[in-house]
């Protein structure tokens, strides 16, 4: 099972390398899905930084409550165009996580 889910992440990897190099213009904006470790997080500004650099933002600070530097995580997001990361959903990956998906909501 874990030879199928590390298969599984690296296919992911290898396809957003090649899906970016593609599709990405200077100026257009595109979506993406990342697994990485959280490096940093600051609270105060709701962005976090993965181990490759990637930095990523959120406008509703409870989709990080859960988020620990160190985790590993499967991270959706948009980018603008002009190099801002839009968390659209996060979660933590792996045997030990207990979160299965956050994403922001309108209400509660």
């Amino acid at each position: 099972m874990r030879y199928q889910v590390m298969l599984a992440t690296m296919a992911l990897g290898v396809a957003m390398s090649f899906g970016h190099a593609a599709a990405e213009s200077p100026d257009a904006g595109y979506g993406a899905r990342e697994v990485g470790t959280v490096r940093f997080i600051d609270r105060a500004l709701n962005l976090i930084q993965l181990d490759d650099g990637t930095e990523l933002r959120t406008t509703d600070p409870r989709m990080l409550q859960n988020i620990k530097e160190g985790m590993r995580v499967q991270v959706d997001f948009t980018n603008d165009g002009a190099s801002r990361n839009e968390i659209n959903s996060i979660a933590p990956v792996g045997a030990d996580s207990q979160q299965v998906d956050v994403s922001p909501t309108t209400g509660d």
